[in-house]
């Protein structure tokens, strides 16, 4: 049976929200956020390429992830092509789905763009987590921060901000296969208009 594109996008964004992170129970003790399936960040520079695992978000088919500074970030500064790829360990006894990735990587950061930034971690409940890590025993732990020891709350977030850099990757095109007990399996590719 053929599916429309439609069809395929719904399946996509349903097996990307039962895979993302969020926000979680707010009675729950935790950092505030529930994680899910890590993905597989492809990035590159100079040729050399380089995988990092990494939780993500998803805005429908739109990728969040939060950037520790480090090499991924320079190699998408330096070539914003990226690919994901997101799987499960496979058991041959039930359904299995696994997804890849292709499209355009960006960076948002508080110094830049310090509105929508703030809307996308207030979004998925990043600045709840941030919040309650500038207040815990463990910040005052951690090297990077040691600049604001023994500042106040405002100081301690502002430089945990600051630091943080959210990765944006749009796709260009998807395949999410699905594979039945069996070895029956299914294929669904979705690609950007244009």
């Amino acid at each position: 049976m053929e599916r429309t594109k439609e069809e395929i996008e719904k399946e996509i964004i349903r097996f990307l929200d039962d895979n993302s992170s969020r926000r979680a129970d707010p009675s729950q003790s935790g950092s505030g956020l529930r994680f899910g399936t890590p993905c597989a960040l492809g990035t590159s520079r100079d040729n050399m390429p380089r995988v990092t695992p990494i939780d993500f978000y998803n805005d429908g088919l739109t990728l969040w992830m939060i950037g520790d500074p480090g090499g991924k970030l320079a190699d998408i500064r330096s070539n914003p092509n990226a690919s994901v790829g997101i799987y499960s360990r496979a058991d041959r006894s039930k359904e299995n789905r696994s997804m890849r990735l292709w499209g355009k990587a960006s960076l948002l950061t508080y110094r830049e763009q310090k509105d929508l930034y703030m809307e996308v971690i207030t979004k998925f409940g990043i600045l709840d987590s941030f919040k309650k890590f500038v207040r815990s025993d463990r910040f005052e732990k951690i090297p990077d921060f040691e600049s604001v020891r023994g500042e106040d709350y405002e100081a301690r977030l502002d430089k945990l901000l600051n630091m943080e850099t959210m990765i944006k990757v749009e796709p260009e095109g998807i395949v999410l296969s699905i594979s039945q007990p069996g070895g029956i399996g299914e294929r669904l590719i979705w690609e950007k208009e244009g």
